[in-house]
């Protein structure tokens, strides 16, 4: 599956959806009533998986609603991201890293439950039928998940860029872009805790380091659109916006960007 690079307005940002179906539901019930909605392209902002035993239909409801005209495109979730290494959905080798910090780490549980019908019994061999239960479509959604997503005036990923890096917010998304993560091209600060804590297979972007979703290094003329950490609601910021007021349990929230220098217009699920 290819999903955009880029989107143009108005676009509709959904937060993190952790199987939440019937909020999705609810909210997709809303964003139609917009009279922008026809035209309004979506911009998920990733964790599709774990915490709720919706998620196979939160992905099949996800799918349908790019194939709108309209379309959108999808950032991958630090949750989304475990799963794709721990389980190797992207058909790459074998992970030192993901399988038992998913485990230990990721309340998968439920993404079990919601496509294998039963929970995890012998780790990590569980992993392999999980991979073979989870549909091909799903599989293929979760592994192509961009890591930025790009608009005229926004970025829409899940975390935020980080200001412990010495690579520029430019070359921060060109990393991105190319889904990159490499100490050696991006230079964390020395000392910082991006390179104390430095893991090669967990990029800070996508969650590693959980502040920046609330201060992220700003990048030039454009503000960056995130979930990731539960907000009890939208805020909204000259550098940022964060949505991410469900966290698998509370309501689901959408942010409608009629353009690029706009105001954003929140939406919830409740």
């Amino acid at each position: 599956m290819i999903l955009p690079e880029t989107l143009d307005y108005p676009i509709v940002a959904v937060g993190d959806l952790h199987g939440q179906i019937d909020d999705l539901r609810r909210l997709v019930g809303k964003l139609e009533r917009l009279p922008e909605w026809p035209d309004c392209a979506l911009a998920f902002l990733g964790d599709f998986v774990d915490r709720n035993p919706g998620v196979r239909a939160t992905i099949d409801l996800a799918l349908e609603l790019l194939d709108r005209p309209a379309g959108g495109s999808a950032v991958t979730g630090n949750h989304d991201l475990a799963l794709v290494r721990a389980a190797r959905l992207d058909d790459g080798p074998p992970s030192s890293y993901w399988p038992d910090r998913y485990r230990i780490g990721y309340d998968c549980r439920e993404t079990f439950l919601s496509y294998l019908g039963r929970a995890a019994t012998s780790w990590p061999s569980d992993l392999e039928a999980l991979r073979e239960a989870i549909p091909r479509r799903h599989r293929d959604f979760l592994a192509s998940l961009r890591w930025v997503v790009e608009a005229p005036g926004h970025l829409f990923l899940h975390n935020g860029l980080s200001g412990e890096l010495s690579a520029t917010p430019e070359a921060q998304v060109e990393a991105l872009r190319a889904r990159r993560w490499e100490r050696s091209t991006l230079g964390p600060v020395p000392g910082a805790a991006t390179d104390r804590l430095w893991v090669d297979e967990y990029p800070v972007w996508l969650g590693a380091d959980r502040g920046l979703s609330a201060s992220p290094l700003a990048y030039p003329g454009k503000v960056q659109v995130s979930g990731h950490v539960r907000v009890r609601r939208p805020e909204a910021d000259a550098v940022r916006v964060r949505i991410d007021t469900g966290g698998g349990h509370g309501p689901l929230t959408a942010c409608l960007l009629r353009s690029a220098d706009a105001p954003p217009v929140f939406i919830s699920s409740r």
